[in-house]
């Protein structure tokens, strides 16, 4: 919804994070590999898997303006939920980022508690169009 705010670097760590996030908890679901498809196409980065073993603390260097960081924090959450389980693994993975770089704690459960509610609306959005 926001990556065409990320600069190439920046689509290119976090396409790397969002790879880390849905095989962070070891079982990569259909929803997750769709959802991470469909965010590689909004930045125009192909398909192809990360090949390098970058860790979550290099890759979150790449971000260093509040927006960025808010902007990867509110995807990373997003792509978490796609499978509508927020598993424990994906939480620690998104708090990590997150620390790595400097956002809090109030921070983090503002930005969660954000994606909630646009799912809400999403799927009411959804309700909606089959009425």
């Amino acid at each position: 919804m926001f990556l065409n705010l990320l600069d190439e670097e920046e689509k290119t760590a976090f396409s790397a994070l969002a790879e880390m996030m849905i095989e962070s908890d070891g079982i990569v679901v259909g929803r997750e590999a769709a959802t991470l498809g469909a965010l590689r196409g909004e930045m125009g980065i192909g398909a192809e898997k990360s090949s390098d073993d970058s860790t979550a603390s290099s890759l979150s260097a790449a971000f260093t303006d509040r927006r960025s960081k808010i902007v990867v924090l509110l995807e990373l959450v997003g792509l978490g939920y796609s499978d509508t389980s927020f598993s424990g693994t994906e939480r620690s993975l998104v708090s990590e980022v997150a620390r790595e770089m400097g956002i809090g704690a109030d921070d983090l459960a503002r930005i969660e508690s954000w994606v909630q509610g646009h799912m809400s609306h999403v799927r009411s959005a959804m309700v909606l169009m089959r009425e």
